[in-house]
């Protein structure tokens, strides 16, 4: 049996020198941990992941890594996604991140230990480094040394058992707090700013080290929507401070200002922020959460935050599910909610994730690995020969979102590298791209749907087309009802593969949103705020782009004060203190000496494609 007396396990989101490698955190409660990721863009990383292991024993020590083969959903070739692993300096001969068999291609795909050589290893310490092979996205997990002949289980639930007796993680206290914000995109920064402004001591949890979710430079998409609209216009001036102040998807990282949203929050005395930790575990009492534990992405070690209220932007719901609250995901029925731009049928379908991409022309020729045994199969009519990926270029929407996200993202990469390589390679014209570079693929998803909370109020098509008035509307959203969907052309030569959208956009005239779409029917403490809020699959198409997410946090995190001063809970706002919440959002959190920067931007054309849109 593995035991701390016969083996030794090794995080590689733990080794001192991660080289050029990336710490991947995305989706820790998917697989189980945090890894590591050699985003090269096709080119071999050289600067190798180290460490250093100390062995109590003398012996034979099997090698095993936990890795996987991220091309093997599409493709029976030879992975790209390959690396070396040496002892001391002595290279195994495994090509790690080959994919473990199995009968489908998600048995292929999946997470697993594979097996390396068996070394004669004195008592003592030992080098470790991670050597890659390609710069196209091989994994690492974990690495583990083993006296034992046993092989290590590969379900998730068999790796945490792994990890709890190898790896025990005492859980450090972080404190108690008024108002604990889960996420900080666009929608947990306000609702943070918000409650802070108005004396609440809040904690925020982010899950990445950059704030800003899709708005920053990891995923790098443009702000939607208007702001400081009536019925209360001094909503949304928080943007000004945290915002950037241009528009598009796509370019540069310095394009997205993080600095802004970060100095923003530091300088804030009333929050403090928890970067880098994933909520997966919370702790409930008479139906309320009462903590949270976190795991950190890098150093893996654990933390529990306290609370009275808490919120749930984290867009996926997890906090939510994790609570036990109801939520929906895919499409209602058009019986449901009377809906007229809902299907006939309920399903699984959703909006999908757009992986951001472009290449750059510079002066210097250079080359890119051929796709042709493991890529995506384009032609003259299938590719798409253009240097920017945009919001139509959308993967998942057949999948589950929150079950099969990182498949979602890696066919969003295993897109852009397919279609690079052909320009570069095989392309009619490819002497046009002789001098084109792949400057920037993303690596983290630019969702636009999965799970949505239910709230007292579900927001339906109805209610933004009629319109229907409600006696608690709040924020405004101005954004037209907004769909994705296949693109025709490209669903028909890649179907259920597809990765090209078209949107279809139905007028609105602006509409103050319910306050009851804003907290948990069933959780009572919970707020939320983002795109998981309490409305259809059709509504969402309105509410989801982030200046509207962000108007949303604001009004969550000024209801989470006044719950604090009245010693209320959510709900009690709508049945007693709506008039104390209707105060603050006539005075807004923001600031309104600094420059107006956030002019609004919508699509102009149905469906209309554009590079630089």
């Amino acid at each position: 049996m593995i035991s701390k007396n016969n083996s030794v396990l090794l995080l590689a989101s733990r080794f001192p020198d991660k080289g050029d490698w990336t710490v991947e955190q995305q989706f820790v409660l998917q697989m189980g941990s945090s890894y590591i990721l050699a985003h090269g863009l096709g080119e071999p990383l050289k600067h190798n992941p180290k460490t250093t292991v100390t062995l109590k024993e003398s012996g034979e020590y099997t090698l095993w890594v936990r890795t996987k083969n991220w091309t093997a959903f599409w493709s029976d070739g030879k992975t790209p996604g390959l690396f070396r692993l040496a002892i001391d300096g002595t290279e195994d001969p495994s090509e790690f991140g080959r994919g473990c068999g199995g009968d489908t291609p998600a048995q292929r795909a999946a997470w697993y230990w594979q097996k390396g050589c068996t070394y004669t290893l004195k008592k003592g310490r030992h080098s470790i480094e991670l050597r890659d092979l390609t710069g196209l996205d091989g994994r690492c997990d974990a690495v583990l040394l083993t006296k034992t002949d046993e092989v290590p289980g590969n379900s998730v639930e068999e790796y945490r058992a792994l990890r709890a007796a190898l790896l025990p993680e005492p859980v450090q206290d972080k404190g108690n707090f008024d108002f604990v914000v889960v996420g900080a995109g666009m929608s947990g920064l306000c609702a943070a700013l918000a409650a802070a402004r108005f004396g609440s001591k809040v904690a925020l949890i982010q899950d990445r080290y950059i704030l800003g979710g899709n708005n920053s430079s990891e995923v790098r998409v443009g702000l939607g929507g208007q702001i400081n609209i009536n019925p209360f216009p001094s909503l949304g001036y928080l943007l000004n401070e945290i915002g950037p102040d241009r528009i598009g998807n796509a370019r540069g990282a310095h394009h997205y200002q993080d600095w802004k949203k970060w100095d923003v929050i530091a300088a804030e005395p009333n929050i403090t922020l928890f970067a880098g930790y994933t909520v997966d575990k919370t702790e409930m009492q008479d139906g309320r959460i009462v903590a949270v534990e976190a795991v950190e992405a890098t150093r893996q070690d654990r933390i529990r935050i306290c609370g009275r209220l808490f919120s749930d932007c984290t867009g996926d719901a997890h906090l939510a599910t994790l609570a036990g609250a109801r939520t929906m995901m895919g499409r209602e029925a058009r019986s449901e909610f009377g809906e007229s731009l809902a299907p006939e049928k309920a399903d699984a379908y959703t909006m999908g994730v757009s992986v951001e991409w472009y290449c750059e022309d510079w002066n210097t020729p250079c080359s890119f690995p051929d796709s042709l045994d493991w890529g995506l199969k384009l032609d003259e009519e299938t590719v798409e020969p253009v240097h920017r990926a945009n919001w139509y270029w959308e993967v998942g929407m057949n999948d589950d979102q929150v079950a099969d996200a990182e498949k979602i993202r890696d066919y969003g990469m295993y897109v852009a590298y397919s279609t690079f390589s052909y320009c570069k390679n095989r392309l009619a014209k490819k002497e046009d791209w002789e001098c084109t570079h792949l400057t920037w693929v993303s690596h983290v998803s630019g969702k636009r749907e999965s799970r949505r909370i239910v709230g007292d109020y579900i927001l339906r098509e109805q209610d933004l087309t009629r319109p229907i008035p409600h006696k608690d509307g709040t924020f405004t959203t101005t954004w037209r009802i907004d769909q994705h969907y296949p693109d025709p052309r490209n669903a028909g030569k890649y179907p259920g593969a597809e990765w090209m959208s078209i949107g279809k956009l139905t007028p609105i005239d602006p509409y103050a949103v319910p306050y009851r779409c804003l907290y948990s029917a069933d959780v009572p403490n919970l707020f939320m705020a983002g795109r998981d809020i309490s409305v259809t699959h059709i509504a969402l198409g309105s509410v989801r782009v982030m200046r509207t997410c962000a108007m949303m946090g604001e009004v969550v995190g000024m209801a989470a004060n006044v719950c604090r001063e009245k010693t209320a809970l959510p709900r009690d706002i709508y049945t007693t203190y709506f008039q104390d919440l209707v105060t603050l959002m006539k005075k807004g959190a923001g600031r309104t000496d600094v420059p107006y920067t956030q002019f609004y931007h919508q699509i102009d054309r149905t469906g209309h494609q554009a590079e630089d849109r």
